[in-house]
């Protein structure tokens, strides 16, 4: 796929940015469903807009508290842990318990969340005491006068820290024959060992496991049937033992369907790819679970497995949905002083004929920084999605657009048509192919002429990312391969692109993460003179080389940037979490573009630098990065911004 290009991938992925040089001051995006009004918008603390919550009445009888909380620990986690069960700790700033009552039963509970999280530090012989106003809480009356503030204390002697003792374990699942029904222990359930700190998190990962061994081996109502965890205080350890019953083994029985309105039932049924007799399997369901989200038209989803497994050996499934709107539609508004003013609007049908049939319009028009149209930019386009063709994992796309793209080399004038299938083989592994045809006109360049291009393109993404906007560890390879035919010169040729990224996590929790990226591109077979220019390679901007202009690195003809026939770029950085939501990011990117259809490297390599703000949310980290071209050119500018959602790669 030539960069630039429209991806073969239809499912759902990619980021949503912008991006800022030092001339363009400001650019703001935005892109609002008209079926879902927006109530307010706060990014960073800070109300952007919509009215503020009014503050909660408190009512007469409520009863604010005085909380005097003493750890016995030196161990500061410790004391942290306590503070974070504490529900009187978290609250001690809160609108205050509504009532006497409602107070006592707060303060009663108290017990259960500080020795519970105690238990999860290896902690068996706490002591925990409060007292309300001086007095016993459990002696208190619901209805009793109590000062203002209630004077709370609560003490915590956390005991010593107890280790595992014997560990025994019956029933547990053989080794598995299949290696992907291998289930990894977690960090906690590895933990289950004699001498090892005796966390009740260690126990619970650990029944987990053994629950899910049986599954993966085709028992799905595996369970624990017992376990004992005994504390022996004299020696400070931990005994436990557990034992499994792994129930029958099953089958999938017949699939139901509930809470369709538009959709076909048995196309939904048909979509979870289960079939009834096939052998119990979890990764089937996970699969069948994934495959329905991607279809866009439920705003939930769940597989249900019946209670128990029939006479027969068949587990019956239900599948429960429901269906989001019919149609969606959004508009946008973007402007920078550099590019000018620019307006969008789509407009989406997500069902057209009950099988998750998608039909979508976009309209774009940017650049307008002039009175003459001639200069603005364009694009229409009309996009269509048939799920489940030939298989529940294959997808039918096709492709109609029209596109006027005013560059500073170029004026680029596109229509393309394109058809192709994408199959998802297996989790991760994404094969696709299709055919595109393309009219090109190039105008305003020493390039200029009408070029007729047929090709088809082919790609295969293997994603093995733990998160797809935010990735802390695995791996992503993509390649792509496009011949074609071009008609105006007679050139036969082919596109091809590389592009990986990989993950390294330096602690266990993923705070801190090395990423990196690189990927390198061919174009052989036509002169760079008779291709459309559109067509040929140039690096820079947010999602390559960060620092210099999009699209401004590449061969120099004229003292004119140019396209080339082949491009490196390379990315790394280093991810660190400083809060629970604010993250840095210092990275540096490399790349250039060359005349030649092999790097031929003797064109200097452009250098960019810089650092990034991560404001993590629950749709992803909001990306803010500063970069520098280290070795800029007259025409570069001397620093970039770039906004968007999601990691830059």
């Amino acid at each position: 796929m030539a960069r630039g290009e429209e991806p073969l991938l239809p499912r759902r992925s990619g980021h949503i940015g912008l991006s800022v040089t030092a001339t363009a001051l400001l650019a703001v995006a935005t892109a609002i469903p008209l079926t879902t009004p927006a109530a307010a918008l706060e990014i960073f603390g800070y109300r952007i807009f919509g009215e503020d919550e009014a503050e909660p009445e408190i009512g007469p009888d409520a009863k604010p508290y005085a909380l005097d909380l003493d750890v016995l620990a030196e161990d500061e986690d410790i004391e942290d842990l306590v503070r974070r069960a504490s529900r009187l700790w978290r609250e001690r700033e809160d609108p205050p318990p509504p009532s006497t009552a409602a107070l006592l039963n707060r303060v009663r509970a108290e017990y259960a969340r500080i020795v519970g999280a105690l238990y999860t530090a290896g902690r068996y012989g706490p002591v925990v005491e409060i007292t309300v106003a001086g007095r016993d809480p459990f002696e208190i009356a619901p209805d009793a006068d109590l000062p203002t503030p209630v004077p709370i204390e609560v003490t915590v002697d956390p005991g010593p820290a107890f280790t595992f003792g014997e560990v025994a374990i019956t029933g547990r699942a053989p080794p598995p024959v299949e290696e992907d029904d291998v289930v990894e222990p977690s960090d906690d359930a590895a933990a289950l060992q004699s001498g090892e700190l005796a966390r009740s998190t260690a126990v619970l990962a650990t029944e987990r496991l053994l629950v899910e061994e049986w599954r993966e081996q085709g028992h799905p109502k595996a369970a624990i049937s017992e376990r004992d965890a005994v504390a022996n205080h004299p020696t400070e350890t931990l005994a436990v033992r557990i034992d499994v019953n792994r129930g029958p083994f099953a089958v999938f029985g017949p699939v139901a369907v509930t809470g369709t309105e538009r959709m076909n039932p048995e196309f939904v049924r048909y979509m979870t790819g289960i079939e009834p007799g096939q052998p119990f399997d979890p990764d089937t369901i996970s699969r069948a679970q994934r495959n329905l989200r991607q279809l866009g038209v439920f705003s939930t989803s769940r597989l249900v497995e019946a209670e128990e497994v029939g006479a027969d050996g068949a587990l019956p499934m239900t599948v429960a949905v429901a269906e989001r709107p019919l149609h969606a539609a959004g508009v946008g508004a973007t402007w920078s002083s550099v590019d000018g003013a620019g307006v969008e609007t789509y407009w989406e049908h997500r069902n057209l004929f009950g099988q998750a049939e998608q039909l979508r319009l976009d309209a774009r028009v940017g650049g307008i920084d002039s009175v003459n149209a001639e200069d603005f930019n364009y694009f229409v386009g009309a996009s269509f999605l048939k799920p489940g063709v030939f298989t529940p994992y294959t997808d039918l796309t096709a492709l109609v657009s029209g596109e006027r793209n005013v560059l500073d080399t170029y004026t680029d004038n596109t229509v393309r048509a394109r058809v192709g299938l994408a199959h998802e083989a297996f989790d991760g592994l994404t094969l696709a192919a299709s055919i595109n045809v393309e009219a090109v006109k190039i105008e305003d360049s020493p390039r200029a002429g009408e070029f007729l291009l047929v090709s088809l393109p082919a790609e295969i993404d293997w994603d093995r990312r733990d998160d797809e906007l935010d990735p802390t560890t695995g791996y992503r390879v993509g390649f792509g391969l496009e011949p074609f035919y071009e008609f105006q010169y007679g050139n036969t040729g082919v596109i091809a692109e590389l592009e990986g990224s990989v993950y390294f996590p330096i602690d266990d929790e993923g705070d801190f993460v090395i990423a990196a990226r690189a990927a390198v591109g061919s174009l052989v077979g036509a002169e760079a003179g008779e291709i459309p220019e559109s067509r040929l390679f140039f690096v820079g901007g947010g999602g390559s080389v960060r620092g210099y202009a999009y699209r401004g690195v590449g061969p120099i003809e004229n003292g004119e940037v140019v396209g080339g026939l082949s491009y490196v770029e390379a990315s790394l950085e280093l991810r660190a979490m400083v809060t629970d939501t604010i993250g840095i990011v210092p990275f540096v990117d490399a790349g250039s573009a060359y005349s030649s259809s092999l790097p031929d490297f003797s064109e200097d390599i452009k250098i960019g630098a810089g650092v990034g703000l991560r404001y993590y949310t629950g749709i992803g980290p909001i990306r803010a990065d500063v970069a520098f071209p280290l070795d800029p050119g007259p025409d570069d500018p001397s620093f970039g911004v770039y906004i968007g959602l999601g990691q830059a790669f």
